[in-house]
């Protein structure tokens, strides 16, 4: 078998033309290229992973069964899409659920469940940024068990949906505060303090600028996680340059912002990435 760390995109050796094939190449539906996994046995050239970037949080890196595909192409047929993705994932081991919808939230996103844990994390490795339909797949571990793992495991699928429904609806509740964030969390102490022009008002959250292209999440991760009260990091999809670091509370974040005295220089040579209070 090969090596985990091979990658998806495959690139044919100089002089050597991609593989074509008729409909149904190698087991492949129409226009869908054989997995990584085939390509490699057949001497193709592997590339190195991409770096991806969540829109609006870090990937969940602790494995599971099931994982999480986004930048799935919207303008393929449902049952298409459907079909391509049960096809290139069973060759990596047997599938308990293959989930994809072109709802509005779900648009571009699709959920594999597969019965190994093993086969999950193998093809996490390999088929991360395959082209699908003239898209590049980003694939992360789903942060919650599938289903059809507490189906297959004999567990109460019924306790477990509850909990998923509960769970969903203390997200909506907190999305509803936040949405109320600058008048709530403010502590009456810091809100008595007189505002002057050019004055930071403390924050449990951090505002970050002049992040690097290249960053990754888990660097971000590393160093703010270091500090007490680390809650996550949170992306701006529309601004990759910068992103905002939430404490439990405004002392916790301001004895990270003082500890890296307002900057953070990632490798010698780099622009600092600045570090301030967000705005109330």
């Amino acid at each position: 078998m090969p090596d985990p760390s091979f990658m998806q995109r495959a690139m044919p050796p100089p002089g050597m033309p991609m593989p074509q094939g008729p409909p149904g190449y190698m087991g492949m539906p129409m226009g869908v290229p054989p997995p990584p996994h085939a390509l490699a046995a057949m001497g193709y050239n592997v590339g190195p992973i991409p770096r991806m970037r969540h829109p609006n949080r870090p990937p969940c890196l602790k494995p599971s069964k099931t994982l999480y595909v986004r930048n799935l192409n919207e303008k393929t047929k449902l049952p298409v899409l459907i079909t391509a993705l049960r096809a290139l994932f069973q060759t990596y081991g047997q599938l308990l659920d293959v989930r994809a919808r072109h709802s509005v939230r779900m648009r571009g996103q699709a959920f594999i469940t597969f019965r190994s844990e093993q086969d999950a994390m193998r093809a996490h490795s390999e088929v991360q940024g395959f082209v699908l339909f003239d898209k590049p797949m980003f694939i992360e571990f789903a942060r919650e068990t599938a289903d059809a793992t507490v189906a297959d495991e004999g567990g109460d699928l019924d306790a477990h949906k509850q909990t998923r429904i509960e769970g969903r609806k203390k997200r909506d509740e907190l999305f509803e505060q936040r949405k109320n964030l600058p008048q709530q969390h403010i502590d009456p102490a810091i809100a008595a303090i007189p505002q002057i022009p050019g004055m930071e008002l403390p924050n449990k959250i951090l505002f970050l600028q002049n992040l690097p292209a290249a960053i990754r999440p888990e660097e971000i991760e590393e160093v703010f996680q270091i500090y007490p009260g680390f809650v996550e990091v949170r992306w701006v999809s529309v601004k990759p340059d910068v992103a905002f670091v939430e404490y439990t509370n405004e002392i916790q974040a301001g004895a990270a912002k003082d500890d890296l005295k307002s900057q953070w220089i990632r490798n010698e040579g780099e622009t600092p990435v600045a570090i301030s209070y967000a705005k109330h």
